[in-house]
């Protein structure tokens, strides 16, 4: 499972954008500007999910127009970037006076160990996991490791 921030999010999608639209955005920046009315003045939070799926989440700001990105193509840039993932995204709004107006984005991205791997493999990946200082992968990677080991003495 990984996990991403506000900032991995933008970094992410700005990776991809030139890849998957062949456009360069000046700036990308998340907007309230999604079919409800205004913020301003309302005391208030929620949230947008997947579920959320055609809502205007964003603008794409280039140098003659803005663009709208919405949340299935934040969906997409992140399934992009993570081909064999399952992505949930969260936009949690704060529309209270002292709250910013700008969302808290988060994703998770999770993936389908359906597929077994050898223990030569899961070995090779503990090591990319240590090399990336990924704590999380690597627990996860080792107790798949000793999982696949028993069973294979067992056989």
């Amino acid at each position: 499972m990984i996990k991403l921030n506000t900032v991995e999010i933008i970094e992410i999608i700005k990776k991809q954008i030139p890849k998957v639209m062949n456009i360069k955005p000046v700036e990308l920046k998340f907007t309230d500007d999604f079919g409800r009315a205004s913020l301003a003045g309302t005391e208030h939070k929620f949230t947008l999910t997947n579920q959320h799926y055609s809502a205007k989440v964003m603008d794409c700001v280039l140098e003659t127009q803005v663009r709208p990105i919405l949340m299935c193509e934040i969906i997409y840039f992140l399934k992009c970037e993570f081909i064999d993932g399952h992505v949930e995204v969260r936009l949690d709004y704060d529309a209270s006076s002292e709250g910013g107006h700008e969302p808290t984005a988060s994703a998770v991205i999770t993936f389908d160990h359906a597929t077994q791997l050898g223990l030569e493999e899961l070995a090779d990946l503990i090591d990319l996991a240590l090399h990336m200082n990924d704590k999380a992968w690597f627990e996860e990677l080792s107790s798949q490791y000793v999982k696949t080991k028993a069973g294979a003495s067992i056989r």
